[in-house]
Formats: structure tokens, C-alpha cells, sequence
């Protein structure tokens, strides 16, 4: 795969059958576009996965309460509000936006998504909202329509960048696109789904293979990014699929849908991987690599144990060659492991082989490697055959400053 340049947004087609219409509602700034809709000419399936917190939103609530939306007319973004920890006051407002949406495009409620982000424990400035969704999709509507970068922009906080992946892909002999559109800077922690993140392909799947191949991806993308530790009230990723491209597709173990699943993984990973080099803050991108392990878990709970101390990513921006804060972080992950077979690198250079300090260690090596912008810390626990890959990035002065600044 090409490697990708982060803050570079391609050039997407239109999928047939989308239309985009984006505005400004002023939630939180008169400059920024804050409202994104998108508009399936016919009904798309989707599959969707949301956050695991106990203080969810009243978007993520009404997800929740619907179990069965398979089938999607609309799917809403707002910027600048999060729409969580609002009580009935913020659930009433959500369907009041539903209603409204639902009579326009003449639709069941149901077969509409919002998502929200921004400031927690405000209440939505309906009448904003409102009159910014009447100006979008009444007569002049038209003028509004966008392109996937408008979208991108309007579901934008933090974010310095807006976030997108291409990726023309086949199923069998039929070529098909894959379109990834997300946003987060912080807040980002895994555990279903650390931020919010759209992606949309003309292949035809039923919902229940879009679900399946959902969970395959996510584990290994979205939730495998930390920036800060912290899981939002509002994360979720949403898979739509405008069934333009007709296929036989039955199972997500069909071998015509291997190509398929490989780019779709690799469009996950890079997405997720776009969220973490714009971190609120950060200067480098980290890639954490635990391998040797029992089981997946286990490598998975040393790898995140490593990406969230924030010793090792202050040592990393600070390029201090402390590697003694890694073999910190990995004996808190109360993973059971022998010390003595533990080997450690920093991109390619060795510093700890089985338990053992190399013995022509030089530091200054290692320095000069961490002024590099990408970063990857290899560990090898040498007690199994798995394995797991964590991203995450620097801490730095300037994430106290932004969150100092940006309530969230």
C-alpha cells in the first residue's frame, strides 16, 4: 500500500446516489461550517458501532433504543456540541431534529443517524440548528451541496486537518470504491470507537455483512489508537453501504471479498492513524508493536499500557532516550511475563535483547532516531506466537494549552 500523507485530503468522487449539503449554524464560531448531511437517494444499509461509556449522548441513546436501524435516508453531523449529559431537555431536542428531517425527506425517523461532538452538558442551540436546516434543504438548497471536504470540515473541533482515505478496491472481478471520512484530536482512547468516523462504499452488502466486517476492522483500527486515555460520550463509526455495485456476496468469508477486506482494514488503519497525527498537540506519531505474546490480549494490554503512560510520550517529545519508562510501562500492564526474556527496540536499533542491556548501547543513537516525526517502539515479550499494534502520539505543553482553552 502507498503510504499516505497525513494532512494531504484526496481528491473522492461522489458516490451515485449521495448528495452533501453542509452550512454554518454558528454553534461555536461564525467562520466554521458546523452542520454536515448527507443524503442517500436511495435507502443505504449501514452497520454502526458506538461508544462503550456509561454518560452517553442523546444521539448515541436513541442508537440504542433502535436497535434495529439497518436502513439509512440521512445521516446528520453537528460540530461545536456534543449533545451529552443534557437529560430529556437534549433527548427531546434530538427528536425534534429527527422530526423535522423526517418530514423533509420524507422518511422514518428511524432511518435517520446523528451524530454530535463537541462541548459536553450544553443544550443544543436549537433555534440555530433549526433555521440552518431549513436554509439547507428548502429552496435554495442546491448551493449548499459540497463535496466530501466540505463534510469533512463541518464535523471538524479540535482538529487542525480535515481527515479522509480513497480507495478504489474489486469484489471479484468488479471494481468498487471505499470512501473513509472521520474526525478526533483528543478524547481518543480505545474501546469502541474513540471518535467519529464515516465510511461509505457502493459495493452491495446487507447489514448484516457490513456489522460483520465492522467488528473485524475496528478492533484493529479505531480501537487501537489513544491520544489521551479518554473515551467520549459520543464515539462512533458508522459503515453505509449505496448498493450501486450489485455482487453475490453472502458471507464475509467469500473469497471474492478478500481484496476487499484487506483494503478496507488497510483504509481503517490509515484513517484511524490521521486522528493520532493530529493529536491535540502532538509532534510525532508513535507506532507501538508488541509482539511474542500468549494471546492477542495480552499483547494488546501491553501495547496500550506503553501508548497511554504519559512518561513515555513525554520522554518521546522531549526526545529523551529513557527507555527505562517503556519497561516501566510494560510491568504495569499486570500482564504475567518473565522479565529476563524481555527484548526492546526503537525503530531498528536494539537496546534490550532478552532481559539484557546491549552491550554497545549508545545512546546517542537513540536520540537522534526520536527527532524523527514517526516513532515505533518494538517489544518482544518471547513468550507466544501474537502480537498487537497501538498508535498514539506525543504529549506535549501545547495539548494543556488547548484543552486549557477548549472546553470540551
Amino acid at each position: 500500500m502507498k503510504k499516505i500523507h497525513f494532512k494531504i485530503f484526496p481528491k473522492i468522487p461522489l458516490l451515485e446516489g449521495i448528495d452533501i449539503i453542509c452550512g454554518k449554524a454558528n454553534i461555536k464560531s461564525t467562520t466554521r461550517l458546523d452542520i454536515g448531511v448527507i443524503i442517500f437517494h436511495d435507502l443505504a444499509n449501514v452497520a454502526y458501532v458506538t461508544t462503550k461509556s456509561k454518560t452517553f449522548a442523546a444521539n448515541i441513546k436513541w442508537l440504542k433504543e433502535n436497535k434495529k436501524i439497518f436502513k439509512t435516508k440521512i445521516l446528520m453531523v453537528n460540530s461545536g456540541n456534543a449533545n451529552a449529559y443534557t437529560g430529556e431537555e437534549g433527548f427531546i431536542n434530538l427528536k425534534t431534529i429527527l422530526s423535522f428531517l423526517s418530514s423533509k425527506f420524507n422518511c422514518n425517523k428511524k432511518e435517520i443517524i446523528i451524530s454530535s461532538t463537541g462541548v459536553i452538558g450544553e443544550q443544543l442551540p436549537m433555534k440555530k440548528i433549526m433555521k440552518t436546516l431549513q436554509k439547507l434543504t428548502g429552496k435554495t438548497s442546491e448551493k449548499y451541496k459540497m463535496s466530501w471536504d466540505g463534510f469533512a470540515k463541518s464535523i471538524m473541533t479540535t482538529d487542525t486537518f480535515p481527515k479522509a482515505i480513497y480507495k478504489t478496491t474489486k469484489i471479484g472481478n468488479k471494481s468498487v470504491k471505499l470512501i473513509g471520512i472521520a474526525k478526533g484530536s483528543g478524547m481518543i482512547a480505545p474501546d469502541m470507537a474513540t471518535m467519529l468516523g464515516y465510511i461509505f462504499t457502493d459495493a452491495d452488502f446487507t447489514p448484516r455483512i457490513l456489522k460483520e466486517l465492522l467488528i473485524q476492522i475496528n478492533e484493529k483500527s479505531f480501537n487501537s489508537i489513544t491520544v489521551d486515555s479518554d473515551m467520549s460520550t459520543n464515539d462512533m463509526v458508522c459503515f453505509f453501504s449505496t448498493r450501486k455495485v450489485l455482487n453475490s456476496v453472502s458471507s464475509v468469508n467469500d473469497k471474492s471479498i478478500e481484496t476487499f477486506k484487506k483494503d478496507l482494514q488497510w483504509l481503517a488503519i490509515e484513517l484511524a492513524k490521521k486522528i493520532i497525527y493530529d493529536g491535540e498537540g502532538a509532534t510525532k506519531l508513535i507506532e507501538v508493536y508488541v509482539c511474542g505474546s500468549k494471546n492477542y490480549l495480552d499483547a494488546k494490554n501491553v501495547a496500550l499500557s506503553i501508548a497511554n503512560s504519559l512518561l513515555v510520550k513525554t520522554a518521546i517529545a522531549g526526545e529523551d532516550a529513557n527507555w527505562g519508562r517503556i519497561i516501566m510501562a510494560i510491568g504495569k500492564s499486570k500482564v504475567k511475563l518473565d522479565q529476563s526474556k524481555i527484548s526492546l527496540k526503537l525503530g531498528k536499533n536494539i537496546i534490550i535483547n532478552k532481559g539484557r542491556l546491549k552491550k554497545k548501547y549508545n545512546e546517542k543513537i537513540i536520540s537522534k532516531y526520536l527527532k524523527k516525526n514517526e516513532i515505533l517502539i518494538e517489544v518482544n515479550l518471547n513468550n507466544g506466537k501474537n502480537s498487537s499494534r497501538v498508535w498514539t502520539c506525543d504529549l506535549t505543553k501545547k495539548y494543556i494549552e488547548i484543552n486549557a482553552h477548549y472546553r470540551s
